[in-house]
Order: structure tokens, then sequence, then C-alpha cells
């Protein structure tokens, strides 16, 4: 099961990069060249194009025609840096940091989410992920996100809520302690525990900076709160809370 997940999660980060690569701009001359890459000027004199990291300069005279990916942007929609863009998808790898009296000090933790502009820099959006604790669950949440600035680098706020499914079984079993003088002479019981998973939160604030009109990373920590619900034989339930640092670094992706 893990495997298959880190599988998912290698495909999620990939797979958005790939389709970047595959949106260029392609500018055609009179001598019968084809350069693709990203457009950089396109003014009245000159077209500069950058094209597996070489620049290319034409005069326009040299200029049959151009091709976008897109529709031209404005100069005001360049300067938003996609965020004027209805929608954005981001794709994040981290740890939730806990103390000495936790198992596990830093498990890994992994979360891709869709967002939609709700109002001006405000975003809604809905995830999933792939944590792994003492037993590997997926974090499915909901997410609201407000940037405080318009621009191509700016801090944001984030708040996920939502509930933390197991995807295998528990590894752990519990002692049960009983009243001695009921259950002579075997007063302990050890039985085998049911994961059912549990509720979580996560407020968080971090920067975030957008290379490209479709393209972005993010670093971001906070606060880290869920529970973990088990099960056991004759109605038994444990319920286990955790309070974490949260460290994310991640990518936005138009």
């Amino acid at each position: 099961m893990k495997n298959l997940l880190l599988i998912l999660i290698g495909l999620i980060f990939l797979i958005p990069a790939f389709g970047q690569r595959n949106k260029k701009d392609v500018v055609y001359l009179h001598s019968g060249g084809i350069i693709k890459g990203q457009l950089i000027t396109h003014d009245a004199e000159i077209v500069k194009i950058n094209s597996e990291g070489n620049e290319w300069v034409f005069k326009n005279q040299e200029v049959d025609s151009i091709s976008r990916f897109s529709r031209t942007k404005t100069a005001s929609e360049n300067n938003a840096h996609g965020y004027k863009q209805g929608f954005f998808m981001d794709a994040s790898a981290g740890a939730l940091i806990g103390n000495s009296s936790n198992q596990k000090h830093a498990p890994f933790s992994f979360m891709s989410s869709l967002n939609i502009r709700l109002l001006g820099n405000v975003y809604l959006g809905a995830g999933a992920g792939a944590e792994f604790l003492e037993e590997t669950y997926m974090p499915a949440f909901g997410q609201l996100q407000c940037r405080f600035r318009d621009s191509k680098f700016t801090p944001f706020f984030n708040l996920q809520a939502g509930y933390m499914v197991p995807l295998e079984d528990a590894r752990r079993n519990q002692i049960i302690y009983y009243d001695y003088s009921s259950f002579y002479p075997y007063p302990n019981v050890n039985t085998k525990l049911d994961a059912e998973g549990g509720y979580m939160i996560n407020p968080s604030l971090g920067f975030e900076h957008f290379s490209s009109n479709n393209f972005g990373w993010f670093f971001a920590f906070g606060y880290r709160y869920h529970q973990l619900n088990y099960s056991g034989v004759n109605d038994y339930k444990l319920e286990t809370n955790f309070s974490r640092l949260s460290l994310k670094i991640g990518f936005i992706f138009k």
C-alpha cells in the first residue's frame, strides 16, 4: 500500500510539470525555420523567444507568424502572475513534527488540492493526501486560503479541516486493565484494535512566489491537531490526540 501511494504522489508532482513543458509559443520564420519556447518580447521592432535556455532575437521582417499556446494577455493580467485566474492546483510534501512523547517524531505528509477563487484573493478548495503515521491515512479536507497581496510574491494564510481516513489495518494492540477481583485470575487482556480515523485541523502561514503566470512554489508552517480513534472487542474505544508543527514545501499549477 505504501509503495503504491508513493508512486501516486510522484505522478501528481510530475504530470503538471510535463504539462508545463507542452505549453510553448511557436515562432515561424520566412526562411522556414520554427522556434518553440516561451515568448519574451513581441513589439513593433523585434521578437524575442527563449528556447531551451537560449534567447533568440528576430526582426519583425524575418517573422512570418507567431502561435501562442493561449490568448495574448493584457499588461494587468501579466502583472497578476496568475492570481486573476479563477483556479489553481497545489501539491506539497513535508513533515508533522512532534515531540519525544510521540512514537514517530516527524511522519511524512503529502497533500494536493484543487482551489477556485471565491472573492478577490480568497480561494476555496478541496483535496486529499497521504500521511504515514502508526498506520497510513488519507486526509480528506476542505481548504480556505487568503493571499495578502496580488503580486508574484506574497504571504498567505491557509486553513485546512477534514477527516483522517485509515487506509490500512491498525498496527497496535492494547492492554486493557480490568478490576482484579472481577476477572481473577486474568486481569489483563491484550486486544487488537481497528483504526477508525478522526478529525483534523491545520491553520498555517506561508509565502509563495510565481516564476511565471502558470507556475509557482510555496513554503508554509502551521499548527496541526488531529484525532486517531480505535475500537476493539467488547465495545472498547481508544482516542489519541496529536498536536504537531506542520512544515510543507510545494508547487502551484495553473
